[in-house]
């Protein structure tokens, strides 16, 4: 008996091998067949091959990056491997993803994303699902959208941030008190952690009212929160055995128990304190929108259900996003700053004439005068120059039949079947639009429009452009612009990624671009290996400290 029921079951095994098997090949005929029709019809793209399409490019794109960089670098890397690709081109990488239309021109950015409103890719929800649940702002689309985007918008208006840095001046001083131990110890240390639980206390004041105190304690919401951004994933992943990891969705389901229970309470208190508040004080994002819910619902006697998951899931939204890509921001311009000493040069006397030479005083000024922080020129185009160097995300779109880009040739290219992958790090790199695009140079956002330096139009976007921008742009340039006013003068930031790379035992040489600094895949672009760095007192500082 047994061995009929083997035979069988062997049989069934078989059998079901053969449909999967057919199924996988009839795909990937389709597949590549598709891709092999635009190339017969003359739309750019890399060498394709019959069976593999651009898998092996890609592999050995990656083979020569180290690990971990980040796959914003795989557009560039393939325009400087054919240099006539630098407009847009098709990139079939089928089973692991679907087909991308890679854009690097600015012309065609605007069309994906200012001229026409297409919905966003599908992955970007399969990523922020577990974080937020079902909505939020990034993958809401049409009416909803913007109903929601209306009613956050006035929470991270310019006027409305500058209200809110008396606050984030406190949670900078904690981050500065930080940098002072690890100077006087002398320490290899990574940066981007101290910087990560800094911008997470700034958001949750700017957002919340509230005071997370990362920097100095454990805090459940944001613990839980960096968690389940470790186990989220695009579904579009190289490594074949992320797509069966039993334990994800227990960690997910674990990671949003706490979160959510952590901003029910919060939620509940600040609904509270904005029904006492007779003189209408509180100002966070949350008690703004808070405030637009109850004059639209004025007999409610608490927050309805489907509002508060609503607001939990945007909380969770603007936490994720306001920390982390403004952290990834403000390390990068720290670092661009040390290997550039002429420019730091200039921030520091920038900063010297508006606040005075008195270092130790700019936080209390700040704090009573907040528009200062809109007179440093200079220090913002220090800031704009190293996030078009070090954009940390992307725009991606799905495709539709409908919708066509037009290229600077004359093409329509089509966008059926094909993520639309709207290249921030390829556009801000590529020397058809960007004279020296290599080089970091601030002044090209102070020179005369006419000069060669001058940005292209629409070519800077490491906030993308048009309605579907991010929200908290201005918040995460004032943060920038905030921790470099207080620490920039009175700290000497250093790498040490040759210490870190000895302990690891890493090969010499791991570079991108020929920065060790690149970025890596955590989401948004990071600092590689957490920035390991040494950070020592700046001698002008101490000097104007004691005077």
């Amino acid at each position: 008996m047994a061995g009929p029921k083997m035979s069988l079951i062997l049989q069934l095994i078989l059998a079901v091998t053969i449909v999967l098997l057919s199924i996988f090949l009839t795909n990937l005929y389709k597949a590549r067949s598709f891709v092999r029709q635009l190339q017969k019809q003359g739309f750019p793209m890399p060498p394709h091959h019959w069976l593999f399409g651009h898998i092996a490019l890609s592999a050995n794109i990656l083979g020569s990056l180290p690990p971990f960089a980040h796959g914003v670098y795989i557009g560039d890397q393939i325009r400087q491997r054919y240099p006539h690709l630098d407009g847009a081109f098709y990139l079939d990488t089928w089973p692991f993803g679907p087909l991308i239309l890679v854009l690097l021109s600015p012309n065609m950015m605007y069309q994906l994303t200012q001229a026409n409103q297409i919905p966003k890719d599908k992955g970007l929800r399969h990523f922020l699902q577990p974080l937020t649940g079902k909505e939020d702002l990034v993958t809401l689309e049409g009416a909803a959208w913007k109903c929601w985007r209306g009613i956050f918008n006035p929470g991270f208006s310019a006027n409305h941030i500058s209200t809110l840095i008396p606050g984030m001046v406190e949670e900078v001083e904690i981050f500065k008190s930080l940098l002072e131990k690890h100077a006087r110890n002398g320490d290899m240390f990574y940066l981007e952690e101290a910087s990560l639980s800094l911008t997470i206390d700034i958001i949750g004041r700017v957002v919340m009212d509230h005071k997370f105190a990362s920097q100095t304690r454990h805090n459940d919401l944001t613990t839980a929160l960096r968690k389940q951004l470790e186990w989220c994933t695009t579904g579009m992943n190289i490594n074949p055995l992320e797509y069966v990891n039993i334990f994800r969705p227990f960690v997910h389901a674990y990671n949003t128990r706490r979160m959510n229970r952590y901003l029910t309470r919060e939620l509940d208190h600040r609904y509270s304190a904005i029904q006492e508040d007779a003189d209408n004080r509180n100002k966070s994002v949350v008690d703004l929108a808070l405030k637009s819910y109850l004059e639209e619902n004025p007999s409610a006697t608490g927050i309805n259900a489907d509002f508060k998951d609503f607001a939990m899931a945007q909380i969770k939204l603007f936490i994720f996003a306001g920390h982390d890509t403004t952290s990834a921001g403000a390390i990068f311009t720290y670092h661009l700053l040390t290997q550039h000493p002429e420019i730091l040069a200039k921030v520091r006397a920038e900063h010297d004439s508006v606040f005075g030479p008195n270092v130790g005083a700019a936080a209390s000024l700040l704090s009573s005068k907040p528009p200062l922080l809109n007179q440093l020129p200079y220090t913002l185009a220090v800031i704009k120059e190293s996030l078009r160097i070090y954009p940390t995300v992307a725009a991606l779109r799905d495709g539709q039949p409908h919708f066509f880009i037009s290229s600077e040739s004359g093409q329509s290219l089509p966008t059926n079947h094909c993520v639309v992958w709207g290249d921030h790090y390829g556009t801000h790199h590529n020397p058809r639009y960007w004279a020296r695009p290599a080089e970091f140079l601030p002044e090209r956002f102070l020179v005369p429009e006419g000069d060669e330096l001058y940005p292209p139009k629409n070519a800077w976007r490491p906030f993308e452009r048009g309605p579907r921008n991010c929200i908290g742009q201005e918040l995460a340039l004032t943060e920038i612009k905030l921790m470099l006013a207080l620490t920039i003068r009175e700290f000497d930031f250093k790498d040490d990624y040759e210490e870190f790379d000895a302990l690891k035992k890493n090969p010499k040489g791991w570079n991108v671009n020929g920065q060790r600094a690149y970025m890596m895949r955590r989401g948004g672009g990071h600092p590689a290996d957490h920035y390991p760095c040494k950070v020592t007192f700046a001698h002008a500082g101490k000097e104007k400290n004691a005077g």
